[in-house]
């Protein structure tokens, strides 16, 4: 089968700091490009963004594009979309073409909402035919029909990209491109626009979808490309390349002194004048690792403190974040009747969990310290990554963070409960 999208060697070179061109600079590039020569610009100043990257895409199929920030990934929708053209190497597309990159762009202000649907559906590639039979549908998706005939410039950002969205997601493309748009509006309305996206992998729409939510990537995509400093470091089945990714991602936090991900706080160490947090150990129980965890591993987490002060009536609150930032779980003492002692000098607080319970991927606990004042932290500080192994390792756990004990499971006839129904009532 004719891939739908193939990028065969693309590169992609930017020169920093030369925003103007003149004429002489435009005549010269093709005769340097034939001699060799870099038309004078020093080295310092070339920035490839994309160096030698090939992948194809089945039609039908979608195609997440991990990896982060300046690594390739918008340049590469970017080149799709042909807002920009490689310096080598070619892109092929075959079909139409719709990009969820900038929501509202083509928008005019001072035009309604229903006549802003007209102008960037026809900048989309949509004929007015076409609009006119998906108007109502487009409307009613934003959920701003009371509001489609009031200027754009007096909607809220919130409205502006959910009309943006509706537009772009009833296009109904051969090749749908996809940047982070997933992370605008409320829950509800991402929802809905998961829900829309896989309706168009349903009628075989192609997708190329990047985000930094590696379980958003991983319930819409069935292969991945892990970009680097704009080289491919990995590419194939979707778990696969995450997994090696949030490898990446724990590597480079634990080379840092293990602070948690940029997603979720870079700077989250704090101590006041009353105690600070040492160092938070996570442990596990069952074979002492540090590192590795098994979902039913019984842990330790320690929480090292120097009390510069008598504290009294200490509370801890202790959060799992996940890789994208997301709360797995919390522990707050004070809620499971747990009465820690009074805090003096060093030492530390140990908290035991029977069994871990969390899913398959990498994890960080961060922990606050709480004095007699609920709410009021005196300190924060955080673990190293840890890496957990679920029950089903192939799959990451893409439902869920939580792995539940089971305690059994058995198959009934409906009878049993008709019978049950009525000895209940007699």
């Amino acid at each position: 089968m004719k891939p739908a999208v193939r990028f065969e060697n693309v590169s992609k070179r930017y020169e920093i700091g030369t925003g103007q061109t003149s004429i002489k600079r435009i005549i010269k590039k093709p005769i340097d490009r034939l001699t060799g020569r870099s038309n004078g610009v020093p080295e310092s100043q070339i920035l490839w963004a994309l160096r030698d990257v090939s992948f194809n895409i089945t039609p039908g199929k979608a195609l997440g594009l991990v990896g982060p920030n300046g690594s390739g990934k918008t340049t590469s929708l970017k080149l799709l979309s042909r807002i920009t053209f490689p310096t080598s190497g070619k892109v092929h597309i075959d079909g139409r073409i719709s990009a969820l990159i900038e929501l509202g762009a083509g928008f005019h202000p001072d035009l309604t909402g229903r006549e802003n649907v007209y102008l960037n559906g026809t900048i989309l590639g949509m004929k007015k035919h076409e609009i006119d039979k998906r108007f109502d549908q487009m409307v009613d998706f934003s959920g701003i029909a009371r509001f489609i005939d009031t200027p754009v410039k007096r909607y809220s950002s919130g409205m502006y990209v959910r009309l943006g969205f509706s537009v772009a997601a009833h296009v109904e493309p051969d090749v749908l491109l996809v940047d982070e748009v997933l992370a605008v509006g409320d829950a509800q309305f991402r929802q809905k626009c998961a829900r829309r996206i896989e309706e168009l992998q349903k009628i075989g729409t192609t997708i190329v979808f990047v985000a930094h939510n590696l379980y958003l990537v991983r319930s819409v995509c069935d292969e991945a490309v892990f970009l680097l400093k704009g080289e491919v470091q990995q590419q194939g089945e979707v778990n696969e390349v995450l997994n090696e990714y949030e490898n990446w991602l724990i590597e480079r936090q634990i080379a840092e002194g293990g602070a948690p991900a940029t997603a979720m706080n870079d700077e989250f160490k704090f101590s006041s004048d009353d105690i600070g947090i040492r160092e938070v150990i996570v442990r596990n129980l069952n074979t002492g690792s540090t590192e590795e965890f098994s979902h039913d591993d019984p842990v330790e987490i320690q929480v090292h403190y120097t009390a510069h002060k008598p504290v009294a009536k200490p509370n801890l609150v202790l959060r799992f974040a996940r890789a994208d930032g997301i709360t797995a779980a919390m522990i707050r003492t004070a809620d499971y009747g747990l009465k820690l002692d009074d805090l003096e000098g060093e030492g530390y607080v140990s908290i035991k969990l029977d069994h871990l319970q969390l899913a398959t991927g990498g994890y960080v606990v961060m922990v606050s310290m709480l004095g007699p004042i609920d709410g009021v932290g005196l300190a924060w500080g955080s673990s190293r990554w840890i890496q957990v192994a679920g029950i089903s390792l192939g799959y990451e756990e893409a439902s869920g963070v939580f792995v539940p004990r089971v305690a059994g499971a058995e198959v009934r006839p409906e009878t049993d409960v008709v019978e049950m129904v009525r000895e209940t009532v007699s």
